[in-house]
């Protein structure tokens, strides 16, 4: 037995050994595992960290591309409020002018001085102005030839032969 136990003595510690230097190898496995793998984490982070950053930038460009469409939106609805006002500004100016058609229209439809009157509020002049400016539109009355300047002046109308057209 005593063969027996100095045989086991180195056995066992060699037994010990071997078994600590397992552990010692899977402990130094390990830890460059975990510190490979946060060297990872590390890096993720980082990448994470600039992803972030550009999206931030991203945003604040977004940001300020909105407030100058909404400064946009606002001043083109400025400009239509102010289009809105002049265009009822200009259908209640028109008035004069529906009236004068409205007269022109009945001149053509053959309407008397009086119904001008009545109807389309005109002075009696211009009635009759209208009046003749159909008849004569229309053929009914012949329009005088401009014999004179406008400012007193005679009208000098050079005498020139006929133009020929030339044919191709």
């Amino acid at each position: 037995m005593n063969e027996l136990m100095s045989y086991a003595s180195p056995l066992l510690a060699g037994g010990v050994a071997l078994i600590v230097m397992l552990i010692g190898l899977v402990w130094v496995s390990l830890r460059r595992a975990m510190v490979r793998q946060a060297d990872y984490f590390r890096q993720q982070l980082r990448n994470a960290d600039k992803e972030q950053q550009k999206v931030s930038k991203q945003m604040l460009e977004v940001r300020s591309v909105v407030i100058g469409l909404g400064k946009t939106v606002n001043d083109q609805q400025d400009i239509i409020k102010h289009l809105n006002d002049r265009l009822k500004e200009l259908e209640n100016a028109d008035t004069d002018a529906r009236l004068y058609s409205r007269a022109s229209k009945m001149v053509k439809l053959g309407a008397d001085l009086n119904e001008l009157i009545e109807e389309c509020e005109l002075p009696k002049a211009e009635a009759e102005l209208m009046m003749s400016l159909q008849n004569k539109l229309q053929g009914k009355e012949a329009i005088p030839p401009l014999s004179s300047h406008p400012e007193g002046k005679t009208r000098v109308v050079p005498n020139r032969p006929p133009v020929r057209k030339q044919s191709r």
